[in-house]
């Protein structure tokens, strides 16, 4: 019930309003993990949970960001007081922030491809490798897909084939670049894919197909820099984790923005993200 008021009765909170101590939620634009605009603005996953921990610590006075990764890696070298939803943590992460318990839970990354060229794929999974020997593949600049994926982006050697999309928007601006034949595939997580592709009347201009190189879903944190500070709002930030993640209210956040046929499976998967540390 508390999350319910939280999200809507923003000012439920009144104590935030005079807190002296300050903390900046950086999120990227990220739908419909973080939706920033649209008709679904404020109701993705993560503005769920920004909600829920300015009504948990009123304490604080918190302030809301849109930002990329880059900017957010860089606040977080600098030490400054600033929470990121969602991060996917790898060494040169490692090297700045600190993590709560999971907070996000993804299905795996797959290939996005034109509707008229999921013909060869269908019933299997394509390898991303061979796919990028091949093709010229679309991503996200800094976005993690998880470690498998992220070591085939690494050290492919076909690098000219992988173009990295930078400005805002992401998904949106790659999927423009597949249906216009200027990339082959883009690689997305699958309820972003259909959310973005949705937005654009275009789902079915569009195929998903599942990688050879993500066969576990992708588990998100809440980072903080490495710091007394960030320390002890990990810390702060895991207590209000423990009491809320297990609830329908938490977890229907994720579950409405998948398809209808992988809800069960997604529950399945959530259980076994509950025990995660």
């Amino acid at each position: 019930m508390l999350l319910l008021v939280c999200l809507g009765l923003p000012w439920a909170c009144p104590a935030a309003e005079v807190a002296a101590n300050a903390v900046t939620w950086m999120h990227a634009d990220f739908p419909p993990l973080r939706i920033v605009d649209g008709p679904y603005a404020g109701q993705g996953p993560s503005d769920m949970i920004h909600g829920l921990m300015r009504c948990e610590m009123p304490d604080l006075d918190h302030h809301v960001l849109t930002a990329n990764l880059s900017r957010t890696m860089n606040w977080m070298q600098k030490g400054e007081k600033v929470l990121a939803v969602g991060i996917i943590p790898n060494p040169e992460r490692d090297a700045c922030m600190q993590y709560s318990i999971p907070c996000v839970l993804v299905p795996p990354a797959c290939l996005v491809v034109r509707a008229d060229d999921a013909g060869n794929a269908q019933g299997g999974r394509v390898a991303l490798r061979e796919f990028v020997a091949r093709k010229v593949l679309g991503v996200a600049v800094d976005r993690s897909y998880g470690p498998e994926v992220d070591t085939v982006l690494r050290t492919a050697p076909d690098q000219p084939r992988i173009v990295a999309h930078t400005g805002s928007n992401l998904l949106g601006s790659l999927l423009d670049m597949l249906l216009r034949g200027r990339v082959d595939g883009v690689l997305a997580y699958p309820f972003e894919a259909t959310y973005v592709a949705r937005m654009k009347g275009r789902e079915r201009d569009i195929a998903l197909v599942p990688l050879k190189e993500a066969l576990v879903p992708v588990v998100g944190r809440i980072a903080a820099p490495r710091t007394a500070w960030g320390s002890d709002m990990i810390v702060r930030v895991n207590a209000v984790l423990q009491r809320h993640r297990g609830t329908q209210e938490y977890r229907q956040a994720f579950e409405r923005w998948l398809p209808a046929g992988a809800v069960e499976d997604y529950r399945a998967m959530y259980d076994e993200f509950l025990l995660a540390k």
